[in-house]
């Protein structure tokens, strides 16, 4: 089934029908599991390091049993390495603890594309404070600067509409006035 946002809406549990490659394991922080789903006519899932270990797609409602590979480690994966693909459009389900320093910066309904950072981590023995500190020090020079270059500004803008305004009036002092008789 297709594994388009409305149809996720519409059809309960539809990325346990598809079609899925789960890999799960352990991290520094705990428990992870990525799990590939694919998506109506999907080619296949690839996963760059089981190279032909694993079979897709072999047929819309194949409902063979369920395949599990125990796989040794393999070399550590950097951030944005890339883990494998599809041949058509699908989703990735990412699971995964983490400490309590780990702040995601993602929305509702958000897409995510390959390299985008899911959030970060504070290290919870850092102490950022200098850091905090020092940006509020800039900030407050910025603000102040701002604060003057506008008051100067004012202050130019008032000086200009008061020469313009003399100038006017000694302009007008100068027109010649005629009187009419009728």
């Amino acid at each position: 089934m297709s594994v388009n946002p409305s149809v996720c809406k519409l059809v309960r549990n539809v990325l346990t029908l598809n079609e899925r490659v789960l890999l799960s394991g352990i991290w520094e922080h705990g428990y992870f599991s990525y799990t590939a789903v694919g998506a109506t006519n999907v080619g296949s899932i690839k996963i760059n390091f089981l190279k032909d270990k694993i079979k897709t797609n072999k047929g819309f409602l194949s409902f063979e049993k369920d395949t599990e590979i125990a796989i040794e480690p393999v070399e550590e994966m950097e951030r944005g390495d890339m883990i494998g693909g599809f041949n058509f459009g699908s989703t990735i389900v990412l699971m995964f603890e983490a400490p309590k320093s780990f702040k995601f910066n993602l929305t509702v309904d958000k897409t995510i594309r390959l390299g985008d950072s899911l959030g970060w981590m504070v290290e919870e023995d850092s102490d950022v404070t200098p850091l905090v500190d020092e940006l509020k020090e800039t900030l407050n020079h910025v603000v102040q600067t701002l604060a003057e270059q506008t008051d100067q500004l004012i202050t130019t803008v008032d000086d200009v509409i008061d020469a313009g305004v003399e100038q006017l009036a000694a302009c007008s002092r100068q027109i010649p006035t005629r009187k009419y008789q009728y």
